[in-house]
């Protein structure tokens, strides 16, 4: 590889010269706070020295203040600024360098590492960790198992920078990283000892998974995630693959394959409406993620990002209220046209990722059944923890729901919920006969055995549901109390931060 367009001594001269300027810039604001004072001295009354309103502010600033006594203006402010972009030259310099050595020693390197803003890669922290990965083979791990191997390892990898872990990628056979897969997700105990313990934990697994997924370049992605295939969900265990679609919906498919969107994650604010639930069964995880947007839009914006490789990271809690990072390749289940069958957007793709994040950490399924195809079906309070970190409340008339109490479906409650912040969730019963018998206003909106969340309330005291198959197709309904006790049922609340 060779790296044209980088004159390293150069580019440090340049850093030291904008070192020298921050250093002075403090000087520069008292002499043009001197000239403008003095001009307004000699002004006539009621004219300023200067029309531009951060210049107006330098007069009688002959004296800069520390930026914590006033807010940053120019030129003082570029004291800070040019620090910043010296130190962040010099840093990518030695990142460059560091490169350049690590190839010169034989050391594959990709392109996509040169721009990175981290340290220098170290060889020797490489070589370690490469070496206790290969010495996993045939190793005799003890009467403990192999959980505090694999803790050291993990640390070791969590540890290395972008640059040197995608190194260590690509000069790790296959093998060597197929079989560290296999010891990290096999936590069964050993015949002869059952006290042992091996493999790691699901959340730290994916917790280190999900850590180098996001470093490695994009060429080393295919690698890696055919060394570990759990990065990955299956479909294949879904009705809409099965059976070729949705039937409450109507939509269909041929083709299901994996494919990257062309859109980004967001293209304006995020809304509500941008939401539509397509072909997989899991209308309950999406009422949620809907009502937490209808309720709180920066906290979806704050929960997602896109890295520098490509591969996107959704912040998803566990079962004991921490969160973590998941982190997938961009690519979607899509048609034979290229559409994509999992939940979408309007021309922006969050509400995908999300959707593949929760597949690929839901643990609650009771078939055991993983990947898209676990989290069709459920109780939507079961997907509270998992997108807020807040279990989900069922509303009901006092203490736990039990003998001779009941779902508490007043509107009134539900309203109380709402407008206290929390997000509310709803689901009809499924029975098939209702889907034909109610108000003919609702059209399609309404459909039995199906979940919905609440948006809001008329003045006369209706509850207003949004279907999460998409507001353009499947536009809110107003809902009174006599139809709400009729058509629909357990209602929930959650809090969404």
């Amino acid at each position: 590889m060779v790296f044209r367009g980088f004159d390293a001594p150069k580019l440090t001269a340049l850093a030291g010269r904008l070192d020298t300027l921050a250093q002075n810039s403090g000087k520069l604001h008292s002499q043009l706070a001197s000239v403008l004072t003095t001009a307004q001295q000699n002004l006539p009354s009621g004219q300023n020295a200067s029309r531009n309103p951060d210049l107006q502010d330098l007069v009688g600033d002959v004296v800069p203040m520390p930026s914590f006594f006033r807010r940053p203006r120019l030129p003082g402010s570029l004291g800070g600024e040019l620090g910043d972009m010296q130190s962040s030259m010099k840093r990518r310099i030695k990142q460059l360098e560091g490169l350049q050595e690590l190839e010169q020693r034989g050391y594959p390197v990709s392109e996509n590492s040169v721009f990175l803003d981290e340290k220098a890669p170290d060889a020797k922290k490489i070589d370690e960790a490469l070496r206790h990965l290969r010495e996993l083979h045939g190793k005799d791990f003890g009467t403990n198992g192999n959980r505090d191997d694999l803790e050291q390892i993990s640390g070791e990898l969590d540890g290395l920078t972008a640059a040197e872990l995608d190194t260590l990628v690509t000069k790790a056979s296959p093998r060597d990283l197929t079989f560290y897969n296999q010891l990290l997700t096999c936590t069964d105990d050993s015949a002869w000892n059952p006290f042992d313990h091996n493999g790691l934990p699901e959340d730290k697994r994916r917790n280190t998974l999900s850590l180098m997924l996001s470093k490695v370049s994009p060429e080393k992605v295919g690698k890696f995630t055919a060394a570990f295939p759990g990065v990955q969900p299956t479909f294949t265990n879904t009705a809409a693959y099965e059976d070729g679609g949705n039937e409450q919906n109507g939509q269909n498919n041929s083709g299901i394959h994996w494919q990257a969107p062309p859109d980004p994650l967001f293209k304006d604010s995020v809304s509500v409406d941008d939401i539509h639930q397509r072909q997989f069964g899991d209308c309950w995880y999406v009422a949620s993620l809907a009502a937490v947007a209808q309720k709180d839009p920066q906290f979806i914006r704050d929960g997602i990002k896109q890295n520098p490789n490509g591969t996107v990271s959704v912040r998803v809690w566990d079962e004991g209220g921490n969160y973590q990072w998941v982190t997938m390749t961009a690519d979607l289940p899509c048609d034979t046209n290229g559409n994509p069958i999992s939940t979408y957007g309007n021309g922006e793709s969050w509400p995908a990722y999300y959707e593949k994040a929760f597949a690929l950490s839901y643990t609650g399924d009771d078939e055991g059944e993983r990947g898209y195809g676990g989290i069709e079906g459920d109780d939507p309070k079961q997907s509270a923890p998992y997108l807020t970190g807040n279990g989900g409340e069922d509303l009901k008339s006092g203490g736990f729901l039990g003998i001779g109490e009941h779902e508490d479906k007043s509107l009134s409650s539900l309203k109380k919920e709402f407008d206290s912040g929390r997000a509310v969730t709803v689901y009809t019963p499924a029975d098939e006969g209702l889907d034909d018998d109610h108000p003919a206003e609702w059209g399609d909106t309404y459909h039995s055995n199906h979940a919905y969340y609440v948006r809001g309330f008329t003045d006369d005291g209706k509850v207003i549901l949004g279907n999460p198959w998409g507001s353009d197709g499947y536009p809110p309904i107003e809902v009174s109390q006599e139809q709400f006790n009729k058509y629909f049922a357990g209602p929930e609340a959650f809090d969404v931060s």
